[in-house]
């Protein structure tokens, strides 16, 4: 498969904390003890959400007001403050286990709803359209949610590993199961994704390996966002077909 390269239109969020300018959120930083080891799944929600709402007016929303400083990165105080509202009021997390994946797209499709922002997501089930729909979801500027799931049997212990690129070279940094992040680009065969505040690299082929082979792709698998089909174009789309 020819591999092209593809991002978001802008520049990824950031945060300033007290070690510099993050890429992305990160579940450390909050006050909780569940969400510092399970809030993966709010983060990858709320970044995604975020993302959208400082660059589509029509996806800002109440929760994300005031949160954007003058010099353009994002307040630390107020960032964690968005995160808890977004797990009380639609993604909460189970103690011990943390986010099912399932409820990822229900809990967005809960908050599209609610604001009345015409995008829906849902999980990408087919393993031959994984990259195409990466690929595309990046050309609308819609970041990723991917989820690398937990090992089947669980008590497996098979990790993916997260690179960090230095000088061009792609060097292992970390190793993870059981965890979501946020896709922000491609290129080289690695997706570019966001997790913990910071930016990884993570090889395709070894993605596809994990999830068919120590993971399942009902669990392994991307939520993709989508533009919600108005009735009036539903409507043209049926006579058309008639």
């Amino acid at each position: 498969m020819e591999m092209k390269r593809c991002c978001l239109k802008h520049p990824y969020l950031s945060v300033k904390t007290q070690n510099g300018l993050s890429f992305g959120g990160s579940q450390t930083w909050c006050s909780s003890r569940i969400m510092r080891k399970y809030g993966c799944g709010v983060v990858g929600m709320g970044d995604v959400l975020l993302y959208l709402g400082l660059n589509r007016p029509s996806c800002a929303t109440d929760l994300q007001y005031g949160m954007q400083r003058e010099d353009g990165n994002l307040s630390y105080p107020r960032y964690e403050r968005y995160l808890r509202k977004l797990r009380r009021r639609y993604l909460g997390v189970i103690p011990g286990f943390g986010v099912p994946c399932f409820l990822v797209p229900h809990a967005m499709n809960r908050y599209f709803r609610h604001y009345r922002i015409g995008l829906r997501a849902r999980w990408c089930l087919s393993q031959a359209k994984l990259y195409e729909r990466i690929e595309d979801s990046l050309a609308r500027d819609l970041p990723v949610i991917l989820a690398i799931g937990q090992n089947i049997p669980f008590w497996r212990r098979k990790k993916l590993c997260l690179y960090r690129q230095e000088n061009g070279v792609c060097l292992p940094a970390a190793e993870v199961k059981a965890h979501f992040v946020v896709v922000t680009g491609l290129e080289n065969e690695y997706l570019q994704v966001s997790s913990w505040g910071k930016e990884y690299y993570i090889s395709w082929q070894e993605y596809l390996h994990y999830a068919g082979k120590c993971s399942s792709f009902l669990v392994s698998n991307i939520c993709m966002l989508y533009e919600k089909r108005r009735k009036k174009d539903r409507r043209e789309k049926e006579r058309g077909a008639l």
